[in-house]
C-alpha cells in the first residue's frame, strides 16, 4: 500500500496515547501524539467511542488508515476479544470482539484493526529504534502498577509474561511493581502512598524511602540475574513509570550486578511511554525507518 497512513495506540488502565505516521519515500514519518487519561472502569460504548474520538483526531479518513493497539494481557490478539478479568480494570470489555466493535463504529474493515501485546509492543520498539536495537538478545521491562516484560530471543520478540514467574518468597510483581513501595510504606511507617511518583515529589517521603529504593534496586538484579541463567542476556531495557525515578536504584542494581560477576548493560527506556506506540507501529514499517524520532516527544 502506497503513502500508508499508520495510526498506534498504547492502552492502559488508566490512561490511552496514540500517535500517527505518515508513508514517505525515504521512511514514515511521525506526526502527532495525544494522550487522555481514560478510568478503564468505565461501561463499554464509553470507552470505545473515546478511543475511536482520538483515532479521528489525527486522521480525517479512517479508511485510509493501518490501526495496531497495544493492549495488556490476556487477550486474543488475532482475533481482537478481550480477556481480561478479575484485575480492576476493562471490566466491561470482557469477552467483547474489540476488532468488529471498532471496526463497525469507524465504518472500516476489521482487517484494519490488528492487536500486540503492550509488554512486546514496547520491546519491539525499544529494539528497533532505542538504545538496545544493536544487541541481539534483549530483555524487555516495563515497571509501573504491574510487571511487564518481554524478551528477544533468536530474531524474535515475544510477552515473557514473567510478572507472575516464582520470584523470592511470591511473584516477580510483588517485588518490582507498585504495590511493593505501597506496601513497603505502610509496614515501615504506617504511611499510606499512592506510588513512587507521589515518593520522589515529596521531599520527606523521598529520604524515607532511600532503604527501599535500595532493597528495590538489589530486587531488580536479583530478577535480572534469574533471568540471564536462563537466557543469555546481551542487554536489559527498562521503561514504566518507576523508571522515571531509577536515578534513585539503576546504579545500584548495576553495581550489585558487577559483584556478581554479571556485566550486563541495563538501560532506561529513552522513548518512555512511546515505545510501545513506536513498537505497534513498527510491523507495517518493513525496512524503512522512523522519521522524527529527533523531535520534542
Amino acid at each position: 500500500m502506497a503513502n500508508r497512513w499508520i495510526i498506534s495506540a498504547d492502552i492502559g488502565g488508566s490512561h490511552i496515547s496514540v500517535a500517527s505516521f505518515v508513508e514517505r519515500e525515504d521512511g514514515f514519518a511521525l506526526g502527532p501524539i495525544h494522550e487522555k487519561k481514560l478510568d478503564s472502569g468505565q461501561s463499554k460504548d464509553f470507552i470505545l467511542e473515546e478511543w475511536v474520538s482520538l483515532f479521528k483526531e489525527l486522521s480525517l479518513d479512517l479508511t485510509k488508515c493501518c490501526i495496531s493497539l497495544a493492549m495488556p494481557a490476556p487477550f486474543d490478539y488475532l482475533n481482537g476479544i478481550c480477556q481480561i478479568k478479575d484485575q480492576g480494570k476493562f471490566i466491561h470489555l470482557f469477552g467483547v470482539n474489540l476488532k468488529d466493535e471498532l471496526a463497525g463504529r469507524m465504518g472500516i474493515m476489521p482487517t484494519q484493526i490488528h492487536f500486540v501485546n503492550d509488554a512486546k509492543a514496547f520491546l519491539m520498539g525499544e529494539a528497533k529504534f532505542g538504545k538496545v536495537s544493536k544487541f541481539k538478545n534483549i530483555l524487555g521491562m516495563t515497571l509501573g502498577t504491574g510487571l511487564g516484560s518481554s524478551l528477544k530471543f533468536n530474531g524474535e520478540i515475544v510477552d515473557a509474561a514473567l510478572w507472575s514467574s516464582k520470584f523470592k518468597e511470591g511473584i516477580a510483581e510483588d517485588y518490582l511493581g507498585t504495590g511493593w513501595f505501597v506496601n513497603w510504606f505502610r509496614q515501615n511507617f504506617s504511611i499510606q502512598v499512592n506510588g513512587v511518583k507521589e515518593i520522589i515529589e515529596s521531599e520527606d517521603l523521598l529520604q524515607m524511602a532511600i532503604p527501599a529504593f535500595e532493597e528495590f534496586s538489589s530486587n531488580l538484579a536479583d530478577f535480572i540475574l534469574k533471568r540471564s541463567e536462563e537466557v543469555p542476556l546481551d542487554a536489559v531495557v527498562i521503561g514504566g513509570n518507576i523508571a522515571k525515578a531509577h536515578g534513585f536504584f539503576l546504579n545500584n542494581t548495576i553495581s550489585t550486578l558487577k559483584l556478581k560477576n554479571n556485566q550486563t548493560p541495563v538501560f532506561i527506556s529513552e522513548f518512555g511511554d512511546k515505545s510501545a506506540l513506536f513498537g505497534a507501529a513498527s510491523k507495517f514499517f518493513d525496512q524503512k525507518v522512523l522519521l522524527g524520532l529527533d523531535q520534542e516527544l
